[in-house]
């Protein structure tokens, strides 16, 4: 619509009531906040061809007006947002009064600079202190972070993980984490701007997950005080979105009910309990050294495996969990996923999704006992989690060639009539990310993955 709109061609969007916020927010970020467009009570998804034209007749004459009338705002905008001038300072007066200690945290709310939960104030002693836990400079630049494509620079990075209660020798996951983030398959713009209940997982490797002090034994993704780093690294993720990327509840951030799971998530693999090698380690690191590992997800659902008798049965109770219709099943068929480039029109491919399943060591070590590898693991699901071609193809077909042959996968086209055909949920084993943490018990986690994954160095100081 923005592109619309900068060519010369009046547009007006049509937003549901509640995405006015995030409409605004986007067309901010944008360049273009003066786009004209009307609201509508309800989303369209789903919605029957009738309802949704009556919802917008209501709305015909504002839509005529947003074609044909110039906004009393043209010309104006907000001040822009992404300059590199020097950190802006505030003082905030404190005092031992009740009202005095949360003064910090009063000021932040006005500006929606929070998540909601006290932090810690990013004074810029305490800023530096944080610094030190890197060799980069204060305004190098990780990521320009969307929707509100913010520059996330090393410094305000280092101010929010102060707000989160970050600890300078946990700075590098972070800035590990946000690496991943900046990488293309991550499709971080979509994440951030979906009305689907997904977030990103932080998943960490190697020495430095006990350097950072961060769990990964029993209630490694609960509260208190053993998972200190876990909770502070997890939140300090979500309040760079929030802070610099823009992506606040309501406005960047449309996501219709929301979930914990947004206020961050963060595990180390528990390396030592683990029959198999680490996760980093198949993706071509070392033991010794440290990478994190970042997916986007939605979830979790418990996997109860207590009845499990043999190496199968475990895996079979995994594979229950694999059929959301819109969460992967099958439609790699189709081709590959891609994420918008920027402020671009380009696009760019990736594999995905990728759904990450939380073993508990003991799991993996009723696999491993058995004579499993873990890619042993992984080819099981890959060859059992099927699901039916014509389910995947639906009302819609596939998209072909002027000869009528399929632009992607022509190879299983003669199963295109067979009703009995089916194709394997994902398209690679790798997709079923076996990542062990946690206490040794019968259970597991699984999580949905949604779009790409990325893995990145840890900052070796």
């Amino acid at each position: 619509m923005v592109a619309v709109e900068k060519a010369g061609i009046p547009a007006v969007g049509i937003a549901a009531r509640s995405f006015a916020r995030a409409w605004q927010s986007c067309v901010d970020g944008w360049g273009q906040p003066s786009t004209a467009f009307v609201t509508i009570p309800h989303a369209t998804t789903g919605q029957q061809p009738d309802f949704i034209r009556n919802m917008v007749d209501e709305q015909i004459d504002a839509i005529i007006q947003g074609l044909t009338v110039l906004p009393a705002s043209l010309g104006t905008s907000r001040k822009a947002r992404n300059g590199s001038q020097a950190t802006e300072t505030f003082i905030v007066e404190m005092d031992e009064t009740p009202e005095g200690l949360d003064a910090v945290n009063r000021f932040l709310a006005e500006r929606d600079w929070s998540d909601g939960i006290p932090v810690m104030p990013p004074t810029p002693a305490a800023v530096e202190q944080m610094l030190k836990g890197t060799k980069r400079q204060p305004q190098d630049v990780v990521m320009v972070m969307e929707p509100g494509f913010g520059l996330a620079t090393v410094e305000k990075i280092a101010i929010n993980a102060v707000m989160a209660g970050c600890r300078p020798e946990q700075f590098p996951v972070l800035l590990a984490a946000i690496d991943c983030l900046a990488q293309p398959q991550m499709n971080h713009r979509d994440m951030q701007v979906s009305g689907h209940t997904e977030a990103p997982i932080i998943l960490v490797n190697g020495p430095i997950a006990k350097k950072a002090g961060i769990n990964s034994g029993t209630s490694a993704m609960g509260p208190g005080v053993v998972n200190a780093a876990n909770t502070a690294i997890g939140r300090a993720l979500r309040l760079c979105l929030i802070n610099i990327g823009y992506c606040k509840a309501g406005a960047g951030d449309p996501n219709y009910i929301g979930l914990p799971t947004k206020f961050g998530m963060c595990i180390a693999e528990n390396e030592e309990l683990s029959p198999w090698q680490p996760y980093h380690m198949d993706k071509g690191f070392k033991r010794d050294e440290s990478a994190v590992t970042m997916v986007s997800v939605t979830g979790p659902t418990d996997i109860i495996d207590s009845s499990s008798k043999t190496h199968e049965d475990t895996l079979s109770n995994i594979a229950s969990m694999m059929f959301y219709r819109n969460a992967g099943a099958g439609g790699w068929i189709r081709g590959w996923q891609s994420a918008q480039v920027g402020h671009t029109n380009k696009r760019f491919p990736y594999q995905g999704p990728y759904h990450p399943i939380i073993l508990s060591p003991s799991r993996a070590v009723i696999m491993a006992e058995a004579g499993m590898s873990k890619q042993d693991a992984q080819a099981w699901l890959h060859k059992n989690c099927t699901i039916s071609l014509k389910s995947v193809l639906g009302t819609r077909g596939m998209a072909k060639d002027a000869s009528g042959a399929w632009l992607e996968h022509p190879e299983l086209q003669h199963l295109e009539n067979d009703p009995e055909a089916t194709i394997t949920a994902l398209e690679s084993p790798e997709q079923y990310l076996l990542f062990v943490s946690g206490g040794s018990t019968h259970y597991a986690n699984f999580f949905y993955g949604t779009y790409g994954i990325a893995t990145m160095p840890v900052e070796e100081l």
